[in-house]
């Protein structure tokens, strides 16, 4: 009997393990289906997001490509109505002849692109050289400032000269400084062009 009891005793500690195994399994069966049915959650609602930012975007372009044939039809008409009333373009009856008309815009337009780009250079370096002079002419009036200001001053000139003549209706003699001023310097004009 003591050997019954003992074995049974076993037996109740095997099965008890066994549900404590079973149990433990079951626990962690459960977290995780609780782990993928987030997982399932949060893919679900970004596959959601995912399409509604999808279908807007193709409402959107849709809208965009409407608006496109709207625009385009307009841009038809227009192109019709001129080359209808432009007789230069109606005489452009012939592949050979757009693509020699098309040669011809072409060459026009690099050539009004050079003489932009001639243009631009020549306003910088006019730029340039108007900025380099208003430069040099500070910088000589800075120093001219900072020198002694005795040293500008005119200088009486002396010359024999004859008594001055009075005035006309005048008891006193006609007076002048008997200083000169010294001239400008004034840079030498060019020559007028021949008229034709």
């Amino acid at each position: 009997m003591n050997y019954d009891v003992k074995q049974w005793i076993e037996e109740i500690n095997a099965l008890r393990q066994q549900v404590a195994q079973a149990q433990s399994d079951r626990d962690l069966a459960v977290d995780s289906a609780a782990r993928w049915s987030q997982l399932y959650n949060t893919e679900a609602e970004q596959r959601r997001a995912d399409a509604k930012l999808a279908q807007q975007t193709i409402d959107k372009l849709k809208a965009e490509i409407d608006q496109l044939k709207v625009d385009f039809a307009a841009k038809l008409d227009e192109v019709a109505d001129i080359s209808a009333s432009s007789p230069e373009l109606q005489q452009l009856q012939s592949v050979e002849a757009l693509k020699h008309k098309l040669v011809e815009v072409l060459l026009e337009r690099d050539r009004l692109a050079e003489a932009l780009k001639a243009e631009r250079e020549a306003h910088a370096q006019t730029r340039q050289s108007l900025t380099t002079a208003l430069g040099d002419t500070i910088d000589l009036l800075t120093k001219q400032r900072d020198t002694d200001p005795t040293e500008f001053k005119a200088t009486p000139v002396k010359q024999d000269r004859p008594q001055p003549d009075k005035l006309p209706g005048s008891s006193h003699p006609a007076h002048l400084p008997s200083f000169k001023n010294p001239s400008l310097q004034l840079p030498p004009t060019r020559p007028a062009p021949p008229r034709l």
